[in-house]
């Protein structure tokens, strides 16, 4: 897999902030995992294109993949992410 850099855009930054820590530190551990190029459980979804989850537990983090930039666009628990 390859390296990537990481941005969030507004809305992930607020929703970033207003997660409980313990999940904090997950996805903090997950974003790093991205960084150096360690493989995450992440996979398109369906009926979208060029936009890809990322399971943390019971969050996921919505992202868009633009050559070696990871746009963060939401996170959140698992049934509102992707609606």
């Amino acid at each position: 897999m390859a390296r990537f850099e990481i941005e969030f855009s507004k809305s992930a930054t607020k929703d970033y902030k207003k997660l409980p820590k313990d999940y904090k530190d997950l996805i903090d551990l997950v974003l790093s995992k991205l960084t150096q190029g360690v493989p995450v459980d992440i996979k398109p979804i369906a009926g979208e294109e060029n936009i890809y989850r990322i399971r943390v537990g019971k969050y996921r983090i919505l992202t868009t993949i633009v050559e070696n930039t990871v746009l963060i666009i939401k996170i959140g628990p698992r049934g509102d992410v992707c609606k």
